[in-house]
């Protein structure tokens, strides 16, 4: 009698368990469905293609298209522009610690005083739920050489003015200003969370042994936060690589050498095979 009350509720067990499963895969499919089909598809579909000389007027299931090799890369790697853009993105990824290093000390502030902390933390969050769009026209207003916000300020101090997004030495340092400004609030959150999740007594136990500020933050935040950093670092390099909408809008589609990226070249050059 024993044994079978236990295959029966081995049986429902496993009933259960196989319902829970299938319910969670039904919840989960429309995810995986979109992702085969807008990341794991093209992405396969580019690496192919790219050892072929298909442009977009070709038909894509029609194999009307040939193997090359390894052609296109050669290809790309003579062209100077796009060398000069894989420069211009590696120099934005620059932005990436800088942004990290700022975002650390506001975290620790925020920490240090948490009556405020829920207000500053929504300020700092809110460019990270704008489009790239919407924040870029923000800042080619604040850019803007004759009416822009820092060039007013500039000329009502008598200091001429700045060419911001149309001189070679001014454009890289802007995206990157813009780009900082942008991702902070993203960093913040991550940080501020990673931060709570760093046990107190450990900064109770180096205040007793007499750490300072600096010696805890060295050795205690900085290794707590480690994971939470090089997540940050990881993805903000991968999507700084990936640049293309803010530096084509504030350069109005004007591509130049100086303010190209690998992304919008590719772009560009592709349009320009299939209709040029």
């Amino acid at each position: 009698r024993d044994q079978l009350f236990i295959k029966i509720m081995l049986k429902v067990g496993i009933r259960k368990k196989t319902k829970e499963s299938i319910a969670g895969w039904v919840f989960i499919s429309p995810m995986i469905v979109g992702m085969l089909l807008f990341l794991t598809f093209p992405l396969i579909f580019s690496i192919v293609i790219s050892f072929t000389n298909y442009t977009i007027g070709m038909d894509i299931f029609g194999g009307d298209y040939q193997f090359i090799g390894f052609e296109n890369y050669r290809n790309a790697l003579y062209d100077v522009f796009f060398m000069q853009g894989m420069i211009n993105i590696l120099i934005t990824c620059a932005g990436i610690p800088i942004g990290l290093v700022i975002s650390l000390i506001i975290t620790n502030l925020l920490a240090s005083n948490p009556k405020f902390a829920i207000i500053f933390k929504a300020i700092y969050y809110v460019p990270t739920i704008c489009g790239m769009v919407a924040i870029t026209f923000i800042w080619q207003w604040i850019y803007a050489p004759m009416y822009g916000l820092i060039n007013q300020v500039l000329a009502s101090i008598n200091i001429p003015t700045v060419a911001f997004v149309g001189s070679k030495q001014f454009f890289i340092p802007s995206m990157i200003v813009m780009g900082i400004w942008s991702g902070m609030g993203t960093m913040i959150l991550l940080l501020f969370a990673s931060l709570k999740a760093i046990s107190k007594q450990l900064y109770e136990a180096a205040s007793i042994d007499g750490a300072n500020f600096f010696q805890k933050f060295i050795h205690i935040t900085i290794p707590g936060l480690s994971p939470t950093i090089f997540y940050i670092l990881v993805t903000g390099i991968s999507g700084t690589l990936q640049e293309f909408t803010k530096f084509q809008i504030m350069r109005g589609g004007v591509v130049s050498d100086w303010s190209v990226t690998p992304a919008w070249w590719i772009y560009n050059y592709t349009i320009d095979s299939a209709y040029g």
